[in-house]
């Protein structure tokens, strides 16, 4: 009696252990699949933010505080990303004329590319080490707030 006792208590540990794994293994591989299509939707841009290039100082203007504005170099490989706030200060990256640092030693200035007048015409960024062609800027859409807005550029 013992023997049949001990054996269908060895046969019930065993199933609840199967069964344990069995539900460890389902959990996991759920999760995974969860997480999977979480990944995927953020590539279908649901989770992500989109950036625009931007060539004007209207553009720049166009954007609201809360917007984003980055400048990128292709050469250096540096990205500078700047908050838009109240005081506007982010336009300067787009003005004629304005002067800032590369994270490569060199100094980027604002020129106009004689495409487009006043706050319509294009700029270019030129790095003195990184050369004219190295640098772009891109922004969010105004009023962006993670979905997609047009900035009046067509």
């Amino acid at each position: 009696m013992t023997k049949k006792t001990n054996l269908v208590s060895k046969i019930s540990l065993t199933s609840g252990l199967a069964f344990a794994v069995a539900l460890a293994v389902w959990w996991s591989v759920a999760a995974q699949a969860a997480d999977d299509k979480h990944d995927h939707d953020a590539h279908q841009g649901h989770h992500m933010m989109h950036m625009n290039h931007i060539t004007t100082q209207a553009e720049a203007k166009a954007l609201k505080p809360g917007d984003t504005i980055a400048m990128a170099c292709s050469k250096c490989k540096h990205v500078m990303v700047q908050h838009v706030t109240k005081d506007s200060s982010h336009v300067k990256l787009m003005t004629i004329g304005e002067k800032h640092k590369c994270v490569c030693g060199g100094t980027v200035t604002v020129v106009g590319t004689g495409k487009g007048q006043g706050k319509n015409e294009q700029v270019n960024h030129v790095c003195s080490n990184c050369g004219d062609d190295a640098m772009f800027v891109c922004a969010t859409k105004p009023g962006n707030d993670g979905e997609q807005h047009e900035t009046g550029k067509k």
